[in-house]
């Protein structure tokens, strides 16, 4: 293999309450709309998949009462946090510090309440993950589960999308639009970077389109570690690390990468929840293109990931020896 990759993404579970639960209905009462939404477990960054269960939701139903259809959980703290799934619990050190975590995500975001306090909407996709965050104590998306959260937003609010492209990547822009509008996303644009205003950049959820000299990609890149990516550029290459922060690999030439974050440009923070930003880059031309063809064309193959790097067009999402 090539390379490898590894992305991970932390942030404690928030300790809420549910909402009460609604009165029954009388039998002349109009039943309640029903639909669906996807329940996803997974290991290790997302590199063991547990189960992916659709689940029907009626009414108002909170993110741990979706999980408890699918799934024997154990929790803590008053019911509010997830200690196990099917048995299988976090890991806690010597010092009683914990290593290793059940996380939450809602179509691809990393919540910023627990799962009793986040409401699930029609066609929203819970993902919870166990892994080590003993490097990153804050990853703010990932990007498995594309077209997500581009349809669904976060907790039923979803934020206007632009497609943002470096001068020389306009055509590659449109094929990205225009996935994006076949997968169902409802609000979409295409702008260069001269183009998006503050307010735009701000508030809207944005996908970069550009190498790793693009002037947006760079300020991404420079506090790489504070977004919590594991790939960053340096110099010339991609540097890819593992969950201890080591250098896991590096690549040059034709690289792609396709990584997400919170915004960085929001003004209420990074972990609001609100907007997302996508980086789909490479090292040179060659490696962004490859990084767009594998978004548009080849998303189902890497479902699960926590982000992806695209060279000599191998997608490469896992870490072997992390797997227990």
């Amino acid at each position: 293999m090539a390379g490898r990759l590894l992305v991970v993404c932390l942030l404690a579970i928030g300790l809420c309450g549910c909402s009460a639960p609604q009165p029954p209905q009388s039998p002349a009462a109009v039943p309640a709309a029903t639909t669906e939404v996807r329940v996803v477990v997974t290991r290790n960054f997302g590199q063991e998949l547990v189960f992916d269960e659709v689940v029907e939701l009626r009414g108002k139903m909170c993110a741990m009462d979706a999980l408890k259809q699918v799934a024997e959980i154990e929790t803590a703290y008053g019911g509010g946090f997830v200690n196990a799934i099917n048995g299988v619990r976090s890991q806690y050190t010597g010092s009683g510090a914990a290593k290793k975590d059940w996380f939450i995500y809602a179509n691809g975001i990393l919540t910023n309440v627990g799962a009793l306090d986040y409401t699930l909407h029609p066609g929203d996709i819970e993902r919870w993950d166990l892994h080590d965050w003993s490097f990153h104590h804050l990853i703010p998306a990932i990007t498995g589960h594309f077209p997500e959260p581009f349809v669904h937003g976060y907790e039923g609010t979803v934020r206007p999308t632009i497609v943002i492209y470096q001068d020389n990547f306009k055509k590659e822009a449109e094929d990205v639009a225009a996935k994006l509008s076949q997968l169902g996303v409802a609000s979409i644009s295409i702008k260069s970077i001269s183009e998006l205003s503050e307010e735009e950049k701000e508030f809207c959820n944005l996908l970069l389109l550009g190498d790793m000299d693009c002037k947006l990609i760079s300020e991404l890149n420079q506090v790489w570690k504070r977004l919590g990516f594991f790939a960053h550029f340096e110099e010339d290459k991609l540097v890819v690390l593992n969950s201890r922060g080591e250098i896991a690999a590096e690549h040059g030439d034709g690289t792609g990468l396709i990584q997400a974050t919170q915004s960085l440009w929001n003004p209420k923070g990074i972990g609001i929840c609100q907007n997302v930003v996508w980086m789909v880059s490479g090292t040179d031309e060659a490696g962004v293109k490859s990084a767009i063809a594998t978004l548009v064309n080849r998303y189902s193959d890497f479902q699960y990931a926590f982000a992806v790097v695209i060279t000599d067009g191998e997608i490469l999402s896992r870490v072997p020896e992390l797997i227990p």
